[in-house]
């Protein structure tokens, strides 16, 4: 049975997390946080990955918390810009046993949203 996790926010929420270095990495990777500064514009990315995080746990009925940090859902992409997601939890790796977890992330300048699919 697939689980399905949605997020949708406004991107103007990451106005003040995005110039603070420490919250940054309390909730994204150095290799997420290499991926934004790719992007003079990156405010949108930052929250489009902040909503695939909240999917991803809301897909497996997790919430962000003693369990699950938001470091140990990372969004990655391939070669072709899709993303796709990355578990940094030993303990959450063995509870998905090789279940697949599929992302999508849209945003504009001024909304983000994330769906996820754990089959």
């Amino acid at each position: 049975m697939a689980n399905i996790g949605i997020d949708i926010l406004e991107v103007e929420r990451f106005n003040q997390i995005n110039t603070d270095e420490e919250k940054m990495k309390k909730i994204f990777t150095d290799s997420e946080i290499k991926y934004f500064n790719k992007f003079s514009e990156k405010l949108s990315h930052i929250a489009g990955h902040f909503c695939a995080k909240e999917a991803v746990a809301k897909a497996l009925k997790k919430g962000f918390g003693e369990y699950l940090s938001p470091v140990d859902v990372e969004v990655l992409h391939n070669k072709d810009g899709a993303p796709y997601v990355n578990i940094n939890n030993p303990k959450l790796q063995k509870v998905l046993c090789n279940r697949k977890i599929d992302i999508s992330i849209s945003h504009t300048k001024l909304v983000a949203t994330a769906i996820c699919i754990v089959e």
